[in-house]
C-alpha cells in the first residue's frame, strides 16, 4: 500500500511530493532532506492493520493539500524496506514494484520474511539488549531466567559454559535477519575442526596459546567487544534494511546509482563501522597465532620477513592493513574488500564529507598534509553495506572465541559439557 502527500518544507516553504511505501513496522519513521535547502524532513507513520488506517505524522515540514502531482515540483519515494532511486514520479512504478522488477518474486518473499522477522526484533529489542548486560555484568541467575524465557527453552544453564552455549543461542535469534546461518554453521565447523586437527597435531603448542590468550585477559576482551556491537545493530536496523535487499540484487553497480535509504544518516553509523573494524583487527590475533600454529607450531612465530613481529603479543600492536600482510596463506578468509583501511581511516580522522541531500560520501584516503585531493565517492546505501558485510564478519570470529572458550572449558578446565557441546 502507498500513500502520496505533498509537505511544504518549514524553512525555505518549498513544496515536495511523497510516495510513501508501508511496511509492516507498528512504527515507520522516515527521514529525507529538502532538495531546496537541505533541512531534516521527518514523517512517522503508524498503521492502524485491523482498520485499514494510517496515521501520518510530519516533522520540519507541514502536510499541505496538492492535487496532481506535476513535474518540476520536488519528489521523493519514501520506504523503509527497499532503497528508493531518486527522479521523477512515475505512477505504478513504487519501491515495492520497482524493487520487484530488480530480484524477481522468490527472493522478494526472502527479503520480506527477514524484514517481517525484524519487525519482531524491533518489537523485543528492549528484552534482547537486557541479555547482553546481564552477561556482561555476570547476573548469572537473572541472566539464565531472561535468555531461557527469550529462547522458550529449558536447557542447561548453570555453568559458565553452559550460559555462553544459551548467549550464542539467544544471538543466532535475535540476528537470524541480518547473518547468514549456513555461512556461520560453516565457519564454526571450520573452526571446530581446525583445532581438532591442532589437538591431534601439536596439543600442547595449541594449549600454550589458548591458555594466554585467556590468562592476559584477550579473549575475554575480544569476546566483550564483539557483544557490544550487537545492541547498536539493532538501533540502526532501519538503515540496513535497504542493505539486506542488496543480498538479492546482483545487477546493483555499487557506488554508481544514488539509491536513497529513508532512515537514518551518516553520522548516525560512521562510528560503527570504524568500531567493528577496530574489533576485527584485535580478532585477528586469534587468527593469526591459529595461522602460526598450523605452519610452524607456535602461535608466536611468523613467516619470516622485513618487518615481521616478534611474537603474537606484538603483532596485536600492528594497525589493520599491516595485520592482513602478515597472516601467510590464511586458514581463514575475509569475503572481498569489507576489511577497508583506507575507508576506515577516513571516517575515524574526519576525512569524510556528507551530502545529506544526495546521500553521497567523498572521503580521501591518502595523506596529503592539509591538501585534500585524491578522493574517492560512495553512496550511503553503499555505506550501509559495507557495514552489514563488517558486522557478519564480525558476528564469524565472535563465534571463533566461544569455540575457543569452549575448548579451554572442556578441553584444558575439565568441564561436564552438555550434549551440544560435545
Amino acid at each position: 500500500m502507498n500513500y502520496n502527500i505533498s509537505v511544504r518544507c518549514d524553512t525555505c516553504e518549498s513544496q515536495t511530493n511523497c510516495r510513501l511505501g508501508m511496511s509492516d513496522r507498528r512504527v515507520q519513521p522516515i527521514r529525507f532532506r529538502c532538495m531546496s535547502c537541505g533541512a531534516p524532513i521527518d514523517i512517522t507513520m503508524t498503521p492502524d492493520f485491523e482498520n485499514i488506517g494510517i496515521d501520518i505524522q510530519t516533522s520540519g515540514a507541514t502536510r499541505i493539500e496538492a492535487g496532481k502531482f506535476e513535474r518540476g515540483v520536488n519528489f521523493v519515494d519514501l520506504h523503509l524496506d527497499f532503497p528508493v532511486s531518486f527522479g521523477e514520479y512515475v505512477m505504478g512504478l513504487t519501491p515495492f514494484m520497482s524493487s520487484l522488477m530488480r530480484i524477481g518474486h522468490n527472493a522478494m518473499q526472502k527479503h520480506a520474511m527477514r524484514v517481517n522477522y525484524l519487525n519482531d526484533v524491533y518489537d523485543h529489542a528492549q528484552e534482547i539488549k537486557e541479555l547482553f548486560t546481564l552477561y556482561s555484568n555476570k547476573k548469572q541467575a537473572i541472566f539464565k531466567e531472561k535468555v531461557l524465557n527469550f529462547l522458550g527453552s529449558n536447557m542447561a544453564c548453570d555453568t559458565q559454559l553452559d550460559q555462553n552455549r544459551a548467549l550464542y543461542f539467544a544471538i543466532e535469534k535475535a540476528f537470524l535477519p541480518f547473518s547468514e546461518p549456513k555461512r556461520n554453521v560453516d565457519a564454526v565447523e571450520l573452526f571446530n575442526r581446525e583445532l581438532m586437527d591442532l589437538e591431534c597435531s601439536n596439543k600442547d603448542a595449541l594449549v600454550a596459546f589458548i591458555d594466554e590468550v585467556v590468562s592476559n585477559g584477550f579473549l575475554e576482551n575480544v569476546q566483550a567487544d564483539c557483544l557490544e556491537i550487537y545492541p547498536r545493530i539493532i538501533d540502526i536496523e532501519l538503515m540496513l534494511r535497504p542493505a539486506l535487499f542488496l543480498d538479492f540484487d546482483h545487477s546493483y553497480n555499487g557506488y554508481q546509482v544514488p539509491y536513497r535509504v529513508s532512515a537514518h544518516e551518516f553520522l548516525d553509523a560512521k562510528d560503527l563501522y570504524k568500531d567493528i573494524a577496530e574489533i576485527v583487527s584485535r580478532a585477528l590475533i586469534l587468527v593469526a597465532g591459529i595461522n602460526n600454529l598450523k605452519k610452524r607450531r607456535s602461535h608466536d612465530v611468523f613467516l619470516k620477513s622485513p618487518g615481521v613481529p616478534q611474537h603474537l603479543n606484538a603483532f596485536a600492536n600492528f594497525p589493520l592493513g599491516r595485520k592482513l600482510n602478515f597472516i601467510d596463506d590464511s586458514w581463514y578468509t575475509f569475503e572481498g574488500n569489507i576489511l577497508d583501511n583506507q575507508l576506515r581511516n577516513s571516517v575515524a580522522h574526519y576525512k569524510a564529507e556528507y551530502n545529506k541531500v544526495t546521500q553521497e560520501i567523498v572521503y580521501y584516503p591518502k595523506r596529503e598534509g592539509m591538501k585534500q585531493e585524491q578522493s574517492e565517492h560512495m553512496f550511503f546505501l553503499d555505506f550501509s553495506r559495507r557495514i552489514l558485510l563488517a558486522f557478519r564478519e564480525l558476528h564469524r570470529l565472535n563465534h571463533l572465541a566461544k569455540c575457543l572458550f569452549v575448548y579451554y572449558y572442556l578441553r584444558i578446565e575439565g568441564e561436564e559439557g552438555t550434549p551440544s557441546d560435545i
